[in-house]
């Protein structure tokens, strides 16, 4: 009983002292969870032009207490479509005193819908993306417009260095609860050597900064692995990630395991790449 109070309790803390729609820092699918960072185009929309691909991406995460999410992109030539989706299950709400009751039963919900956009101008790729969020708390609800912008440059064939401002814009407010969108500005910079791949990414704001390594093994399979360097209080704490993909054929499968460390457990992320 003790346990699961501490459990609920965090995740309260989670849901409520972090309310600001939570799902724009959490990955989209298993490469990102595995990396520790963020590789959504929407949210990094020089990445339809630097990384390209032609693919339609399904994902499914799963955490503690029935926290689950979903995503699907959709890439399109100089364009990048995405949904996703967050949800708590039924979470009982409970004081710091045991009871067999709980004060309340809810669920915590947030969706967005986001598109993404991106051009060469000269040596220099620029992007634009935009999510719509929506978040449903216990006691309220509130829509937000999160806009992203970035700027890509290849040194050469082996480094490429970005950066960019994102998820800054506009949110309505909540009846009892305040919200607010994680914005920042970001640096990253990819380096490859060979089947090596190393990225690392320098935030402003609220999410991590991180550094991710792959590895193709055969041209199908893909070995990643990354750790996030989160300032907390007055101490520093790192989250390990990793994960793999396997091609087969016009598809890919993928696996992680994000934040193997973290005080509520980690997260497990599977999914499924349509090469098209």
């Amino acid at each position: 009983m003790i346990k699961q109070l501490l459990i609920l309790a965090s995740l309260m803390g989670v849901v409520f002292g972090q309310s600001g729609f939570d799902i724009l820092s959490t990955p989209t699918d298993s490469r990102d969870a595995a990396l520790g960072l963020s590789l959504n185009p929407t949210v990094k929309p020089t990445r339809i032009l630097t990384h390209p691909e032609s693919a339609v991406t399904l994902n499914v995460w799963n955490w503690v207490a029935d926290i689950q999410g979903a995503f699907m992109g959709i890439a399109l030539d100089k364009m990048h479509l995405s949904v996703q989706a967050m949800n708590s299950g039924d979470l009982e709400y409970r004081n710091d005193i045991p009871s067999d009751d709980p004060i309340s039963t809810f669920q915590y919900n947030l969706f967005n819908t986001g598109a993404a956009y991106a051009h060469e101008v000269g040596s220099v790729i620029l992007g634009i993306g935009a999510e719509l969020v929506y978040e449903r708390t216990l006691n309220a609800s509130s829509t937000g417009l999160s806009l992203n912008v970035a700027g890509a440059y290849a040194l050469n064939d082996n480094y490429l260095f970005s950066g960019g401002l994102r998820h800054f814009g506009a949110t309505g407010e909540l009846d009892e609860e305040s919200t607010e969108l994680p914005s920042e500005a970001w640096v990253d910079v990819d380096a490859r050597y060979s089947n090596l791949l190393v990225m690392a990414e320098i935030n402003s704001g609220p999410i991590p900064n991180a550094l991710g390594l792959s590895y193709t093994l055969l041209d199908n399979f893909e070995l990643m692995s990354g750790i996030q360097i989160e300032a907390a209080d007055s101490e520093m704490r790192i989250h390990p990630s990793a994960g793999f993909t396997a091609g087969w054929t016009n598809f890919t499968l993928g696996y992680s395991i994000y934040q193997m460390n973290h005080k509520l457990g980690p997260r497990h992320f599977f999914s499924l790449f349509w090469n098209y």
